[in-house]
């Protein structure tokens, strides 16, 4: 009986696990594709609103309602602190960093084309992301619970 019970816990235990790291997959690509969404709110508005960036981006986050992380990183841009978020590799670090380093640096012009530079950049990002979760995120899941059967087959 107790064997049972921990052949059950072993295949959910690893199921979760799976579960875990195809989430985190999800949310990566959910991330660079809010800040795709992020990029054109402000290509589309520096020039039509003639407000300061941090009035756009805090109607950016209340408008677009963005993942926990970009909203994050926007308080730290508005707030004047930077910090390295764990879902974000380092380059990708240095990619987000420069775009809100880039804000409020030149005239519009400038800016609007830095922003069409950057959001290039970020579909590149995304395009790795996608290719990462649909071939990690997607099988992890299944994987997990293929190896807890495993374990738990051994341990019967």
């Amino acid at each position: 009986m107790i064997s049972i019970l921990l052949s059950i816990l072993i295949v959910a235990c690893s199921t979760y696990i799976g579960w875990g790291i195809s989430n985190y997959y999800k949310k990566r690509v959910i991330f660079f594709k809010d800040v795709n969404d992020l990029l054109n709110f402000l290509i589309n508005n520096i020039n039509f609103l003639k407000d300061s960036i941090n009035v756009i981006l805090l109607n950016f986050v209340k408008q677009q309602q963005p993942s926990v992380a970009l909203i994050e990183i926007i308080n730290d841009y508005i707030s004047n602190k930077k910090q390295y978020y764990i879902l974000l590799k380092k380059e990708e670090v240095y990619i987000i960093n420069n775009i809100f380093n880039h804000l409020g640096k030149s005239d519009s012009e400038n800016q609007i084309a830095g922003l069409k530079n950057f959001t290039f950049q970020i579909n590149n990002v995304i395009e790795k992301c996608e290719a990462d979760y649909n071939k990690i995120g997607r099988i992890s899941t299944k994987l997990g619970f293929l190896f807890g059967i495993t374990l738990a087959i051994f341990f019967i």
